[in-house]
């Protein structure tokens, strides 16, 4: 069993091409989207975020590969945080202007997100808007659910780049191909 995991960027920041591109030279046996069963029965959703998980979807049904979904609507934010308050907004808006010039490619690998300015935004929004537990919560619901659907053969796992390093200390041996890249 091989599986690779691929981080993305949601809200448009993924290009459907390029995702699709990846996906055609790995030619995985199976995809595992992170959406959950809701976004799939209800798409499209407006307040789904995860463009680019709908078309890591659409590339395997379009070419026959076994697909699956591993999310919930298990929701980190803080009770009463819907998301869409405009301070929590305006944050996201400066966390993706000070991150522009990086492709979702390179926000696989952890440096940009450790440039201080970039740092400090999110660990603010973390702080403010976020509950950790509910977070580590959901992240263990997605690991159950991503152990019990892996099949022999290669898997890979599209989820938002903010999953990785925790899927890179669970799922020991996956391949993270735009982790490490120079």
């Amino acid at each position: 069993m091989r599986v690779i995991v691929i981080g993305t960027i949601h809200l448009e920041w993924t290009p459907k091409d390029e995702l699709w591109q990846v996906l055609d030279d790995i030619n995985p046996d199976q995809v595992l989207v992170e959406l959950s069963q809701e976004e799939l029965h209800e798409r499209p959703r407006n307040d789904s975020i995860r463009d680019e998980m709908f078309a890591a979807y659409d590339w395997a049904v379009a070419h026959n590969k076994l697909v699956n979904h591993f999310d919930n609507e298990y929701s980190p934010l803080k009770d009463g945080v819907t998301g869409k308050e405009p301070e929590f907004l305006e944050h996201e808006l400066k966390s993706k202007d000070m991150l522009k010039n990086y492709s979702w490619q390179d926000l696989n690998r952890p440096e940009p997100w450790q440039i201080s300015e970039v740092k400090e935004l999110e660990d603010k929004i973390t702080k403010q808007y976020f509950d950790v537990e509910k977070s580590k919560e959901r992240e263990q619901q997605m690991l159950k659910v991503i152990r019990a659907k892996l099949i022999d053969g290669v898997n890979v796992i599209v989820t938002g780049a903010g999953h990785l390093s925790f899927f890179e200390n669970e799922l020991r041996g996956a391949e993270l191909p735009f982790r490490y890249e120079t």
